[in-house]
């Protein structure tokens, strides 16, 4: 009992994974010199990571194909400085950025000892909102594509996290039940209360190094639609980086041991139902 291992990890890819973050910062910096040099940089940046999560919902929504998306984007965040970029312009500036994006791909500090430590014991995947060839040539381009069974993506599969749906597509895929597995991401709604509300328990990558103020609220919701209000937060453990690397699979353990036990878990899909 003292060295439980889960049967399954399940990741996020973007910035839990994949250093997005640090890929968009070298971006825009290229970016900004050639197209704003005049503007505040860090209000550019902030505004940008704004606008990005706006209309990756929209393409994720299928409002926009990935490259509409991204010039789209380009032209609102330059309105949000009061400027007027035209549509070639706004190509122009979504390809340097794009390019910047790409040669600067790397990933989080610690995934790659931490994979090799976790594929000994447990089946690992990657479920991940965004389009498919996106993510299948990050993964590889990371050369960490090998280390997952199973690799599941929204625009391939139809559903995007939070939805229950695309946990359990993971989930079959890989062979395992909720309760045998923890999901691993950074994002408080789509991973963490996705993963939960899929019945499975998960550890919060916590980039910020605080807890955001909408997670009293988030959580409360995660509780109400799984009918669960005697529940506790038990089965979430919390982390700032994946390294050390025995500090991310400490909290795993942790997450998988202390989630409830299969016949609780089975309880409360009965009530919930």
């Amino acid at each position: 009992m003292t060295d439980m291992w889960p049967r399954a990890i399940l990741f996020d890819l973007d910035d839990t994974l994949f250093d997005h973050r640090r890929a968009s910062a070298h971006a825009l910096s290229a970016m900004h010199a050639v197209h704003a040099p005049d503007l505040p940089f860090e209000p550019f940046v902030a505004k940008h990571a704004e606008v990005l999560e706006i209309f990756h919902a929209r393409f994720l929504a299928g409002e926009f194909t990935l490259d509409h998306a991204r010039v789209a984007r380009m032209q609102t965040l330059f309105a949000a400085f009061e400027r007027d970029l035209d549509a070639a312009t706004a190509i122009k500036a979504a390809q340097l950025y794009r390019e910047g994006h790409q040669a600067n791909r790397h990933l989080v500090p610690g995934t790659i000892e931490l994979l090799d430590a976790l594929r000994e014991h447990c089946r690992l995947g990657v479920v991940t909102n965004n389009s498919t060839a996106e993510q299948i040539e990050k993964l590889r381009a990371l050369n960490i594509a090998g280390y997952f069974e199973t690799v599941v993506i929204s625009e391939d599969v139809g559903v995007t996290k939070p939805d229950a749906k695309i946990f359990a597509i993971a989930l079959e895929r890989i062979g395992a039940r909720p309760q045998d597995t923890v999901f691993v991401g950074d994002n408080w709604t789509n991973d963490i209360v996705g993963a939960i509300n899929a019945g499975m328990s998960a550890v919060w990558l916590d980039h910020s190094g605080k807890t955001p103020a909408t997670t009293g609220i988030a959580w409360q919701k995660c509780l109400e639609s799984r009918a669960d209000a005697g529940a506790s937060n038990r089965h979430i453990a919390m982390i700032h980086s994946l390294a050390p690397v025995a500090e991310a699979i400490a909290a795993i353990k942790a997450a998988f041991k202390n989630r409830t036990t299969g016949a609780e878990h089975e309880q409360l899909e009965t009530l919930a139902s």
